[in-house]
């Protein structure tokens, strides 16, 4: 809320700019028309392109921030709701996911595929769903331009754990990025896809709220493999506080 209330109060004054840069705009091109005279280049300027050009950087700063304050909300919440265990099926979840992501898949000339048996585990289905979703997504967002896309989910039971794994052959990840990508608001690589760096965070956040750890490897250009290790039966949990 103390986030929320002074940039609510900037978004509403800049729509009153907007509102009021309208007459001004007006009334110069009014001026510029019958006197031209009394309208000097300066004005001019001002009126049709300093003043809506001010007002398109703060409206799009404003909405920036209103999408970074919902995630760290969103990332809040999540830590603070009651796990509900229950036996799940993961390559149902995988999926549904794929149905999801039909017409993005379509697009980047890219294919989903389940490799081998996954893990049978007893997890909450919404944090797991997000993990897994995140993840793809990500995988997705960051295939090679020109180069058919192939993400692998796979898994394997270890030592009372699952492991699940997902993969791709997109640009891969810089070594010296790879402990710092799931980090809040950090981001690697070429930014030329849209995001603020919340994705991994929120991964990182449900995975040890799970119980589990997580990990990548990759090497730029050859892909990345996004590593879980989770419970294979989640205890029931009370929310943090």
């Amino acid at each position: 809320h103390d986030l929320r209330s002074p940039l609510v109060n900037v978004m509403g004054f800049t729509a009153e700019l907007e509102s009021a840069a309208a007459p001004l705009r007006a009334l110069v091109d009014r001026v510029d028309a019958e006197a031209p005279a009394l309208a000097d280049e300066a004005a001019r300027f001002a009126a049709r392109e300093d003043l809506p050009e001010a007002i398109g950087f703060i409206r799009a700063s404003t909405q920036k921030m209103d999408r970074l304050i919902n995630a760290i909300l969103q990332l809040s919440r999540q830590g603070r709701r009651t796990l509900a265990p229950e036996p799940l099926d993961l390559a149902r979840m995988v999926d549904q996911i794929r149905e999801t992501l039909a017409h993005r898949l379509s697009a980047a000339d890219a294919v989903l595929e389940i490799e081998g048996r996954l893990p049978s585990i007893v997890s909450d289905r919404f944090a797991v769903d997000q993990i897994l979703s995140n993840l793809i997504e990500n995988a997705v967002k960051y295939l090679r331009p020109g180069v058919p896309g192939r993400i692998v989910v796979r898994g394997r039971p270890e030592a009372g754990r699952a492991i699940i794994e997902v993969a791709d052959n997109g640009r891969g990840i810089a070594p010296s990025a790879q402990t710092r990508i799931f980090d809040l608001f950090r981001r690697s690589g070429a930014q030329d896809r849209p995001g603020e760096g919340i994705g991994l965070a929120t991964v990182r956040a449900l995975v040890f709220r799970l119980g589990g750890l997580i990990d990548v490897e990759s090497r730029l250009d050859e892909g990345a493999t996004f590593r879980l290790s989770l419970p294979t039966t989640l205890a029931s949990q009370e929310p943090t506080p």
